[in-house]
């Protein structure tokens, strides 16, 4: 359950971040002014607001509760390298972002290091320390 744990804050991690960056596009005068609001696409930054606290806080809770159970050390790096091929997936998919063939390399060699901690934690998890 813990390391579902994990993967659902790297989701909220990656929705996180897309809330922010949408918020960016935003200036400060329109935010607090909250004429932002009354434009054709004003629920856009109603949503991004409302999920960017709310992904945040959901991070932040499934973030800890997996690390009950699971080394911070392979918590951390696992939740950050699938945060981190998640958004370059979507960025490639969804946004149309250009993806090179070294990228595709180095996104493997994460992929590949994720899944060794995953694998090295669970054998770690059983042996008495």
């Amino acid at each position: 359950m813990h390391w579902l744990f994990l993967i659902l804050a790297s989701v909220c991690e990656i929705c996180w971040l897309y809330c922010i960056r949408y918020m960016n596009q935003l200036s400060i005068n329109e935010l607090l002014s909250l004429e932002v609001f009354s434009k054709d696409d004003g629920w856009l930054a109603v949503v991004s607001i409302v999920g960017y606290a709310g992904f945040g806080v959901a991070n932040v809770i499934l973030f800890s509760a997996a690390l009950k159970k699971i080394p911070a050390s392979a918590g951390f790096g696992i939740w950050t390298g699938l945060a981190i091929l998640g958004n370059t997936v979507i960025d490639h998919w969804v946004l149309g972002v250009d993806f090179s063939m070294l990228q595709g390399v180095f996104a493997f060699l994460l992929l590949a290091g994720i899944l060794g901690l995953r694998i090295s934690t669970i054998k770690n998890q059983g042996s008495v320390h």
